[in-house]
């Protein structure tokens, strides 16, 4: 039999912050009783994404740092990874080293930062993620899957831009939010994992849903049959919508589930959008 497969990000299309609101944890229940299976795809680390994955039952394999990796909710293993290569890191944090940015690097479910990186230590540490603040030179030799700067929207363009332009070989950029860089290696994107994820099953899904609401969730766009976006998601997310919901904040996922579970996600949906 077929999957029927929804996959979703997690901050500002799931939920907003470290809860899951119980009526979109028990509307998940009610579509995984239904035959469907859901996954994560969050630029999170596994750790932090752990309360939303029991929450929703998305015991799919989860993909995480943004599409670097692709891991077993469940054991923690990783299935599929992709690192930036050492000379990458090198350059991405020399080029990144003096912007007035907050730095978080991801290794293997830990953190590494500068001293004055007092809000990614803070963030971390209360989401019991070991981080490493004793970063002094632009340079690493740690296995490095994702690289974020953080802090005012005006910086982030900046740096996308120069990033863009002079690392584009080595390097691919994206923004997973108004005040967060994402830098991972090139080729790497949540849809990259997801087609990885994809092209193992036999047959493929039935139906494979994916909702998002930022750029990072555009290659999920790319594979997905069907693409939601909450009304909140940035432009370039809801231009490709064929199903926009109510925002995060609002439980809008809610709505997502009641209209799948409805079975009106055949052809007509994608050819003409629907407002939820």
């Amino acid at each position: 039999m077929k999957k029927r497969i929804l996959v979703t990000d997690i901050d500002g299309t799931l939920s907003h912050g470290e809860e899951v609101h119980p009526d979109v944890a028990a509307a998940c229940t009610r579509l995984r009783e239904n035959g469907w299976e859901i996954m994560v795809a969050t630029g999170r680390i596994l750790a932090t994404s752990k309360n939303h994955i029991k929450a929703i039952g998305a015991w799919l394999p989860a993909i995480v740092y943004d599409g670097a990796r692709l891991m077993d909710p469940l054991t923690g293993k990783s299935l599929w990874e992709a690192a930036l290569s050492s000379r990458a890191v090198d350059m991405v944090l020399t080029e990144g080293w003096s912007a007035p940015l907050e730095l978080q690097i991801f290794t293997d479910e830990a953190a590494i930062c500068r001293k004055k990186d007092k809000e990614t230590r803070l963030f971390l540490t209360e989401a019991d993620v070991p981080v490493y603040d004793n970063l002094q030179t632009p340079h690493l030799d740690e296995r490095v899957f994702r690289i974020i700067f953080y802090g005012s929207e005006h910086e982030v363009l900046q740096l996308e831009e120069r990033i863009g332009e002079t690392l584009h070989d080595h390097v691919d950029v994206m923004r997973s939010g108004k005040n967060f860089l994402d830098v991972v290696p090139l080729g790497v994107s949540k849809g990259a994992a997801l087609s990885h994820y994809v092209d193992q099953l036999q047959p493929g899904p039935e139906i494979l849903v994916a909702a998002g609401d930022h750029c990072n969730d555009l290659a999920l766009f790319d594979i997905a049959h069907l693409r939601v976006a909450p009304r909140d998601a940035v432009p370039q997310i809801l231009e490709r919508a064929h199903v926009v919901m109510p925002p995060a904040h609002a439980q809008g996922f809610v709505r997502l589930i009641d209209f799948l579970l409805s079975g009106h996600w055949t052809n007509s949906s994608r050819t003409k959008r629907v407002v939820l």
